[in-house]
């Protein structure tokens, strides 16, 4: 039978136990939780797409196939990221954390690490963010799939998306394909599988979401799969730039010229680096669950 030990409290210092008690879930939370949320943020005044969609992506080469471009708009305000990443490129290698060498306790935890280590660790030319997870202080759980050369080091959540790569069948340069809804045959079918959240453009079609303004991370493919699009919106300082909803992400990516697009774990785990170097206009000391990236054997001058 199982016992339950009841605690009296004295009714004057209740309250303060409770707020006590409070004030310590809110700490926890801050250290567990892979988003934030900010309920005092300001909403931009978005009154046309052309707001936050540029007529033209001017995009500045980084390496060999890979290309960047910066948008910001102080009226609203916005600040967003973008790369450009030509998959067929023979120059290109895919990295990634975890992989097949990462020790995973038995309850499917692991040391977390910040993706800017991880792009500065393995040279990377460029590096995100991908899953949510769960987890305190520097142990994490990744929530949905991970999966490295065909083995699940994460269980998928049939609720997310998630973006996928095959090699070549020359072994140079790779495709991507998105995932709408996570499943154990993708691990059998590509090579590489990263889960994020929900899908926000399928077929050029844009799905409809709650209209909530944060930090953002995703990814968008080109209908051949050849080319990979990378998405970071800064939402954690609202007096610079207030973030994006999933849907105006979804417009982002259209532009550009992705068929399809998903969203990576976003808030304050949103990063995006570039040649090892943070985009952010801020610091942010959030361990993120795993991370993938690419690195050229060729750079620009």
């Amino acid at each position: 039978m199982t016992k339950k030990m009841i605690i009296k409290q004295d009714p004057v210092t209740f309250p303060l136990f409770r707020t006590m008690l409070f004030v310590a879930a809110l700490f926890l939370g801050a250290l567990t939780a892979c988003t934030s949320t900010k309920s005092l943020t300001p909403t931009p005044q978005i009154t046309d797409d052309s707001d936050f969609i540029p007529a033209e992506f001017a995009w500045q080469p980084v390496a060999q196939g890979i290309d960047r471009f910066d948008f910001e708009n102080a009226a609203l305000p916005l600040v967003y990221r973008t790369v450009r990443i030509d998959l067929a490129n023979e120059a290109l290698e895919l990295v990634y954390y975890p992989d097949l060498q990462t020790k995973i306790d038995k309850s499917d935890h692991f040391a977390g690490m910040r993706t800017r280590d991880f792009a500065e660790r393995n040279n990377c030319t460029v590096a995100i963010n991908a899953s949510p997870f769960d987890g305190r202080f520097h142990r994490k759980k990744i929530i949905g799939l991970h999966s490295i050369n065909h083995t699940v080091l994460a269980a998928p959540n049939k609720r997310y998306a998630a973006l996928a790569f095959s090699k070549a069948t020359d072994g140079k340069g790779y495709s991507a394909h998105l995932i709408k809804n996570q499943n154990f045959d993708c691990a059998e079918k590509y090579d590489f599988v990263f889960g994020g959240f929900f899908a926000v453009l399928i077929d050029k079609v844009i799905l409809p979401y709650n209209e909530i303004y944060n930090s953002r991370t995703g990814a968008g493919i080109s209908k051949d799969g050849k080319t990979l699009y990378l998405l970071l919106v800064e939402g954690e300082e609202p007096n610079r730039s207030s973030g994006l909803t999933y849907s105006q992400c979804g417009k982002i990516f259209a532009a550009m010229g992705c068929s399809n697009a998903l969203e990576f774990d976003g808030g304050a785990s949103s990063q995006l680096c570039i040649k090892g170097a943070s985009v952010l206009n801020y610091k942010t000391t959030r361990l993120q669950a795993n991370s993938f990236g690419f690195r050229t054997s060729i750079e620009e001058e």
